[in-house]
């Protein structure tokens, strides 16, 4: 490790006592960090009685499936109750529980690992995992014995039907793709599928180095390759700006796939450059193609060039927001790039970094780390505009002295998901070691963080490291929980604790009536104040003349979607569970309730279901359908 003094060595940056401009406040149960934003010092993490137990703020754990430790987390999917995890660098091809996890979410306090898909391609997928629609595919890179991104005797690609019981997806083919794929990209449509190899020969080693390369696949059972493509398909100033680097890291492209979202790498991974002179490291940023060949069908389709967004300040265009802490911004390789639009109906990309400080961003590599995320308004393409970074404070070089003096690391945001790709407004970002950051771009200039989790290590997590997060997280949106996956510690699903940023918080549901076939009447007013933003109020009274019991709930603890065991309710955004306290015939109790809203007169769906179990002081539960009287649930 570096001596602190020679860590220090020509830094001239003052420590400000200041916390970030934006971070969470903590509430009533949250365990928030202690240090820097972001950040873990060395003796938290190794020398805390019993072991670093977490830290969160604006947050909570609902559900988490380990996976058995079996480590190596890839990427996340999910469709319906189902969700899917994938495996980056499995040390055991053999093992049956090697490949890509399903998970049945029907509980998402307990979700159960029902399966284990281990067609070739499934085994190892990384974040070349995707769903579209129905079609769920994955993809792999495997490196010939040259090391050459285009002599692969075995990159397989498989494609699932997940149109029917989740549970169960269909596989429909399998088949090679022309180079790696270390990311890819289904387009909206299913139709097209874009892979990114990493690693092999650079371009100058190999002039036919494949960057992108494109697989129709419009017959899902037949797929056909369609296209490659790499850098020296430049205009030709462009293309000497990046040819320092190897790779490309992420792609995306627009809703009707006409426009191609390319990260190039560059940064300190640029390989061309001359660190002397700094040549090369411009190398990273942000790459926007052409791709209407593709979508439109036309013959002999070809990738057009459009913009390259270099961050280095100096070549950005005019109008650009230069972030003074980015210093020449040579430091990062651009990583991640989501395209969204967001809730003011502009169209944005997303970007993340990665560094030369690694996942952990030890606190004696902190100097070499300047990793932040972007939010570039793409409105007019040809000239992408960043407006605003976001940064954690364990991230900003000005605490350069302070993360050194105490021994922080800092680890780096990651991986990208959000809220709604349509109507963007929270970005919730895997910070690797930084754990999940949630943070709200309502005002798309000013970022500010409301909630994080940093889960605590497992048992297969070595001594002197901390769990990380992997893959990009995922929002469901019916039953506002987030789904994340640790390294060591498997899938977590998350859940906003603050009502302004949780949706399902703000519901409210009311009813009455007799439940069929029984003597239970039941009545119930349920919601927040201040519309759905406020405390938590209302009341519950059951009838069950049969059983002689009497039920009274008049104090509300929790609401929002279905996330227990809760009978034949299912999560789904026309359910709502809430549980409370009261009394059982007169004596305290407490209990849960879930209810589920299935419409009205000839658009119902069915009946209204209703669902009630004592959860302390008595052992009464009551399941069944409403057979006189009504269900509603309202969003707020």
């Amino acid at each position: 490790m570096l001596k602190q003094a020679s860590l220090l060595a020509g830094l001239t940056l003052i420590s400000p006592a200041a916390l970030a401009v934006s971070f969470c406040v903590p509430g009533p149960d949250d365990k928030p960090e202690t240090t820097l934003q972001g950040g873990l010092t060395v003796q938290k993490r190794d020398n805390t009685p019993g072991g670093f137990q977490g830290e969160w703020c604006g947050m909570r754990q609902v559900g988490h499936e380990p996976l058995g430790l079996r480590g190596s987390f890839g990427d996340i999917q999910l469709i319906g109750l189902c969700a899917y995890a994938s495996m980056r660098d499995p040390s055991n091809l053999a093992l049956p529980t090697t490949g890509t996890s399903v998970i049945d979410m029907r509980v998402p306090s307990a979700p159960v690992w029902t399966q284990t898909l281990r067609t070739p391609a499934m085994q190892r997928a990384y974040s070349a995992l995707e769903i579209q629609k129905t079609t769920m595919v994955a993809a792999f890179k495997d490196f010939g014995p040259d090391n050459s991104a285009n002599n692969q005797t075995d990159n397989w690609f498989d494609i699932y039907d997940v149109s029917g019981d989740c549970l169960n997806p269909r596989h429909l083919a399998t088949t090679s793709t022309a180079s790696g794929n270390h990311d890819g990209w289904l387009t909206p449509d299913t139709n097209f599928y874009y892979g990114i190899p990493f690693g092999g020969q650079t371009i100058q080693q190999n002039p036919a180095r494949i960057d992108v390369h494109v697989l129709d696949m419009t017959d899902k059972a037949k797929p056909v390759q369609l296209l490659n493509w790499n850098r020296l398909q430049l205009p030709p100033e462009v293309q000497a700006r990046t040819l320092a680097t190897r790779n490309f890291h992420d792609v995306s492209t627009n809703d009707d796939g006409t426009r191609l979202y390319l990260a190039l790498y560059g940064g300190n991974n640029a390989l061309g450059g001359n660190p002397a002179d700094g040549s090369g490291r411009c190398a990273n940023g942000l790459l926007i193609l052409d791709s209407s060949d593709v979508a439109l069908r036309r013959p002999n389709p070809q990738l057009r060039y459009i913009s390259f967004l270099s961050w280095c300040p100096e070549q950005q265009s005019a109008g650009n927001f230069v972030d003074p802490d980015y210093g020449d911004g040579s430091t990062a390789a651009s990583h991640a790039t989501e395209y969204v639009i967001h809730e003011n109906g502009r169209p944005y990309i997303l970007s993340t970094d990665e560094s030369g400080a690694g996942l952990d961003g030890e606190w004696n590599m902190h100097p070499r780390q300047r990793t932040f995320s972007r939010l570039i308004d793409i409105s007019d393409d040809a000239n992408p505009r960043v407006v605003s970074t976001f940064k954690p404070d364990v991230n900003d070089p000005d605490n350069a002295i302070q993360v050194a003096t105490e021994q922080i690391n800092g680890g780096m945001l990651h991986y990208i998901g959000f809220d709604d790709r349509h109507k963007m407004r929270l970005v919730f970002y895997a910070g690797a070691n930084q754990g999940i950051r949630v943070v709200d771009f309502r005002v798309p200039e000013s970022p500010k963080e409301i909630a994080y989790y940093k889960a605590p290590p497992v048992a297969t997590t070595r001594t002197g490291e901390n769990d990380f997060t992997r893959p990009d997280p995922r929002y469901d949106q019916d039953n506002c929980l987030v789904y994340t996956g640790w390294n060591q510690g498997g899938l977590r699903i998350l859940e906003l604790t603050n009502p302004e940023y949780n949706a399902c918080m703000r519901r409210g549901v009311n009813g009455g009536g007799f439940l069929a076939g029984t003597k239970t009447n039941i009545g119930f007013d349920v919601g927040r104040a201040n519309g759905g933003l406020g405390a938590l109020q209302g009341s519950l009274q059951l009838n069950d003349r049969a059983a002689d019991v009497k039920i009274n709930i008049a104090q509300v603890s929790y609401l929002s979607g279905v996330r227990d065991q809760c009978g034949a309710i299912l999560p789904s955004a026309n359910a709502v569970q809430f549980n409370g306290s009261g009394t059982f015939n007169g004596a305290p109790a407490s209990f849960r309730v879930c209810v589920q809203d299935n419409g009205e007169g000839n658009k119902a769906s069915g009946p209204d279901r209703f669902f009630l179990t004592c959860t302390a002081g008595c052992s009464y539960s009551a399941n069944a359908t409403l057979g006189n009287g009504n269900i509603a649930v309202v969003q707020r």
